[in-house]
């Protein structure tokens, strides 16, 4: 049912339709550009070299041991904890995306939609990873611990509220500051997993990489000038539509 969901969305949220094969290039060539950029981005590459490094060399299991608490009372941050700081990092997104200085209100609007639809493929890699991939945790309490919902979405966020503050005309410290507090937020919620058992540290490290790497392909990828933002509200199936066509 999960997976029936995901496809669902993604065929409402993405339609491809056909034009001349001149622009199947362009935009083949605009894909593999938005793929490029979010493989190379240092967010990417850097966390999964030190998820397999550590994994290839053993010290996964040392460093999330020594992380990892038994006692609840020792934790630096609680579950409550992790679950606000991912819906910190989740507002402050939303609140970039509002502030970035767009041309008109379709804009603005088509840009919500990307990183809603970003967040919700973050939500679906990790259904369908926990779903198929049988990981024990390190507490030895649930199966399904290769992929968190506790990094994936942080760091999505994360990465599209970077996006959205490189376009914001404010002064370059603001800029740090608002990042910092979004990556902080992300490290907190994903780091909190680790203390309590339910993700190792490379695990942690894995879905950090795939939440940013969803973040720069969809931002890259639809926020392009020849892409449509259409919203339909008549009739019996009012919808909303992005594309962009090929």
């Amino acid at each position: 049912m999960n997976i029936l969901k995901i496809m669902m969305f993604v065929s409402v949220v993405f339609i491809f339709s056909a034009c001349s094969s001149k622009s199947i290039s362009y935009n083949w060539e605009r894909t593999k550009g938005a793929a490029y950029n979010a493989a190379v981005d240092p967010m990417t590459w850097a966390p999964i070299a030190t998820g397999l490094t550590l994994d290839a060399t053993g010290y996964d299991d040392d460093i999330t041991n020594h992380i990892m608490k038994d006692d609840p009372d020792d934790f630096t941050f609680s579950g409550d904890d992790a679950d606000d700081l991912r819906t910190l990092s989740t507002a402050i997104t939303y609140t970039t995306a509002v502030l970035v200085p767009d041309d008109d209100m379709t804009t603005k609007a088509k840009r919500v939609l990307v990183e809603a639809s970003a967040l919700a493929i973050g939500r679906g890699y990790v259904t369908l990873t926990n779903s198929y991939i049988d990981k024990t945790s390190p507490s030895g309490t649930n199966e399904d611990a290769f992929g968190s919902n506790h990094a994936v979405a942080p760091f999505v966020s994360a990465a599209l509220t970077r996006r959205n503050v490189d376009q914001m005309e404010i002064p370059l410290w603001a800029k740090y500051s608002i990042n910092t507090v979004s990556y902080a937020a992300a490290s907190g919620s994903a780091y909190q997993r680790v203390e309590s058992g339910l993700h190792s540290f490379s695990d942690q490290m894995y879905s950090a990489a795939v939440g940013n790497f969803i973040a720069i392909f969809m931002h890259d990828a639809f926020m392009a000038d020849d892409t449509d933002l259409r919203i339909d509200l008549s009739g019996e199936d009012p919808s909303v539509t992005l594309s962009f066509r090929f």
